[in-house]
């Protein structure tokens, strides 16, 4: 019967380099070539590979006249091996910021809307007070943000109210105002403010996984028994914008975020007179109490309780 090494054994018998070099192989498709890239001798690779796969207790690699594949087994090792050498890169990365005097991590999960407005400066003036504390800022969509506070894959999220965030502790951070985004010679651009219902007789850009605008967009026109045609979608706000410029449709987004592309596109923003398109950006954290010490510093620096 096979003898089944402990994990701790297992990690003590196999380096990283076997690791690099069994990843290389696999992207090679040929020993010979990851020795090449990773300049050791042929005769040595094989040996490591032998070696790791006597570990292994079954074979990693099929051979085959034009190089090697991973087998079944192989393909599970490939898929250790490269968040291993990825954990260790951040190991790499984390230690020469610690050398370089960087002494803690916050990190932030915002809507769009959020990092295209206000972080932006918020962060630089956080940044500015304090240079030894690094922040790692995603940009993802409001029940992203929800759910990546939730499960611990960020420390504070923002965002605007919705049901994905029920059950987070929040404060206020921003107060927004949506707009109608239009050619200059559109229609409605010369008003002064425009009811959301009166843009549904054009067709509507899109924002990919935008729930909470999205959603009120879609209410507004269920409640007025119109119908949404939003043709295309796309990711970012500025794509939005050239989507609007080339004539594919209307858009909405917040003014701060227009504001800040205004002088680069011949678009006109026109508020929306609805109550709705005034809305609120929170701060969202499982338990503001519980933050690392960094991360309570950044949250009561860009949004006091």
């Amino acid at each position: 019967m096979p003898r089944t090494l402990s994990p701790r054994s297992f990690l003590r018998q196999v380096d990283v380099a076997t690791l690099d070099l069994f990843v290389l192989v696999c992207e090679t498709g040929s020993i010979a070539r990851a020795a090449e890239r990773g300049q050791i001798a042929a005769s040595a690779a094989s040996k490591r590979i032998a070696e790791l796969e006597g570990l292994a207790q079954a074979p990693l690699l099929v051979r085959h006249a034009r190089g090697v594949r991973p087998t079944e087994l192989g393909d599970l090792v490939l898929g250790h091996a490269q968040a291993v050498l990825l954990a260790v890169e951040h190991l790499r990365i984390d230690l020469a910021e610690a050398s370089q005097g960087v002494r803690g991590r916050v990190r932030v999960c915002a809507s769009a809307s959020a990092v295209e407005q206000f972080l932006p400066g918020d962060i630089a003036s956080f940044m500015r007070r304090h240079p030894d504390i690094r922040i790692d800022l995603r940009q993802a969509a409001s029940r992203a943000v929800a759910q990546a506070v939730r499960e611990g894959a960020a420390d504070i999220g923002v965002c605007g109210p919705s049901e994905e965030v029920f059950g987070l502790e929040s404060r206020p951070y921003r107060q927004e105002q949506l707009v109608l985004v239009v050619p200059r010679g559109h229609a409605l651009a010369r008003l002064k403010r425009v009811a959301y219902a009166r843009t549904l007789d054009w067709p509507q850009v899109g924002l990919r996984d935008s729930s909470t605008v999205q959603q009120a967009l879609s209410q507004e026109a269920t409640s007025t028994r119109r119908v949404l045609r939003r043709p295309i979608e796309v990711d970012s706000l500025s794509a939005m914008c050239r989507m609007v410029e080339a004539g594919l449709g209307v858009g909405v987004m917040p003014q701060g975020a227009f504001n800040a592309i205004a002088e680069a596109t011949p678009l006109r923003a026109v508020p929306l007179a609805d109550a709705w398109a005034q809305r609120e950006l929170r701060l969202y954290a499982q338990r503001f109490d519980d933050l690392p010490a960094v991360a309570q510093r950044f949250a009561d620096q860009i949004a006091p309780a």
